[in-house]
């Protein structure tokens, strides 16, 4: 996919932004520990209607290895803890990081899979070579 991505051409991309203003504002070093510098350097040109495929895929992949589950940086306890409007409800902080991470990979794929197929340029062409 090439050329300007907006918040109104891909849902999802729109629903992970909505997922991180859920999150503590930029700056928040006490959460974010200097990830947020990370993650708005590919969210602003999005904001600014000027992102591109590679910033949706790197703005995915860092929600993926910063705030999915399982990663060390930031953890569901602490997105548990810093949930705006929701009172650090457990289930909620779950809830937060399974929809970030299946949000994230959808875009992902939807992104970096052409990449990743390298010379494959038909969906499954490994499976019909002989």
């Amino acid at each position: 996919m090439r050329g300007t991505i907006t918040l109104a051409d891909d849902a999802d991309l729109a629903h992970l932004v909505d997922l991180i203003d859920m999150l503590p504002g930029p700056g928040t070093r006490s959460f974010w520990g200097g990830l947020d510098e990370k993650i708005g350097g590919r969210l602003r040109p999005i904001l600014a209607g000027q992102g591109n495929a590679r910033d949706v895929d790197y703005l995915a992949v860092y929600i993926l290895k910063y705030l999915g589950r399982g990663n060390g940086h930031i953890t569901q306890d602490q997105v548990t803890e810093n949930l705006r409007g929701v009172g650090a409800i457990p289930a909620a902080g779950h809830a937060w990081v399974e929809d970030a991470t299946r949000t994230a990979w959808t875009l992902v794929n939807r992104y970096s899979l052409p990449a990743w197929r390298g010379h494959r340029n038909t969906p499954g062409g490994a499976w019909l070579e002989s």
